[in-house]
């Protein structure tokens, strides 16, 4: 195999690739799909905000079954893809789109696999440029010597030709030989005694583990943005399954849904279990805290669990649970109201309450109202010790 035809399948290898990258960035309006078909792969290509880590499209829960209908509204109703995606980003932030969006750090991580390839192909390009078959020369005097040779094959080339002595054919292509070896001279540059240019070799090695690098890029960028979990970053730092998802837009059965087909979730079980709490629920509040507590030691789960306990008329052991959340965390202000009430309430420890009571004056964030009810308690619990 000549030089030249390994040189085109170099570049023709290198295009396919290139060409394979940019068709996957094409937005995908398939002709001929159906709209069940255009619904499962918009789904597919979504994550279920409130799932482990699956596409709306394999998400068994409610959610996810009116997700999907909701899909299903929107093709119906008109919309476009990017209207679609544009709707979920708008609710659910970047995060709900399994692969990453073509703006801030999205864009960079689908640039720099085409960044990669355009790195290779200038490469094997400049090395083909280079690598045209010239005179070898090793000095200023051969060089000027070959430069007069290939002059004088090109006069002799018009003479041949005003002579019609060629046929076009043989014309046209001596022609471009001797004008490729004339530029090419043109371009040399003599180099000291003791250089070593580049191999053809290792720039065909670099251009090879730039491609190399390209496809592994873009492949990982894939995978990784795949199997992401709620809450993981597209740059790769992970923020708390807490701070990614918002619960204040799901109905108390939606997200009773969620938590049955996520049971490990602590999260979206605290969540739940709040809203039981807040309302009165005491009964559906426990077993939700109860199912926290048999996971982890949580401070929030210990401290509502005594609050309840000590509600049923157990102070002793409501007390046990309030101490045991403080152990765990000094920062949640609930425990210390729970602490001041069940000592001052439960075993008619008014001194025992001012202390917890002062700590809890000392959360910035504390609503004004709750401040005014925390300040009127420790008056009255240092007007009784």
């Amino acid at each position: 195999m000549s030089r030249r035809v390994r040189n085109y399948l170099y570049l023709g290898a290198i295009v396919a690739l290139l060409a394979v990258v940019v068709i996957g960035l094409i937005p995908r309006d398939v002709a001929g799909e159906t709209d069940a078909e255009r619904a499962h792969r918009i789904a597919s290509e979504l994550r279920c905000p409130f799932c482990s880590g699956e596409s709306i499209a394999e998400a068994q829960s409610s959610i996810g079954n009116d997700l999907r209908a909701l899909i299903d509204e929107q093709i119906a109703s008109g919309l476009s893809d990017d209207e679609i995606f544009d709707y979920y980003v708008s609710v659910y932030t970047e995060r709900v789109l399994l692969s990453p969006p073509l703006f801030g750090w999205g864009l960079l991580l689908w640039a720099l696999p085409l960044l990669l390839l355009a790195a290779g192909l200038y490469a094997v390009l400049r090395r083909r440029r280079r690598a045209d078959p010239v005179a070898a020369v090793a000095s200023a005097a051969a060089l000027e010597d070959a430069k007069r040779a290939v002059a004088r094959d090109l006069a002799d080339l018009d003479a041949q030709a005003a002579a019609g002595e060629l046929d076009t054919a043989t014309l046209a292509r001596l022609r471009a030989d001797y004008e490729s070896e004339r530029d090419a001279l043109n371009e040399t540059v003599i180099q000291p005694p003791g250089h070593t240019p580049r191999s053809r070799g290792r720039t065909m090695a670099g251009a090879a583990v730039l491609i190399g690098g390209a496809l592994v890029l873009t492949v990982g960028v894939v995978l990784t943005v795949r199997d992401r979990t709620p809450g993981d970053l597209i740059t790769g730092g992970v923020a708390s399954e807490a701070q990614s998802l918002d619960f204040s837009t799901i109905s108390d059965e939606e997200l009773e849904a969620t938590v049955a087909a996520n049971p490990d979730s602590i999260p979206m079980r605290l969540a739940l279990a709040a809203r039981h709490f807040n309302a009165g629920d005491f009964s559906a509040a426990l077993d939700h805290y109860i199912e926290v507590l048999n996971r982890e030691r949580h401070p929030e789960a210990l401290a509502n669990v005594g609050w309840m306990t000590f509600q049923s008329g157990d102070s002793d052991n409501a007390l046990q649970f309030v101490e045991q959340s403080l152990a765990l965390s000094d920062e949640l202000p609930l425990p210390y109201w729970y602490l001041a009430n069940i000592r001052y309430r439960g075993y008619d420890d008014a001194a025992g309450a001012v202390a917890p009571l002062e700590t809890l004056l000392r959360f910035e964030a504390l609503p004004d109202e709750f401040r005014a009810i925390v300040s009127d308690l420790l008056a009255e619990v240092r007007a009784a010790s």
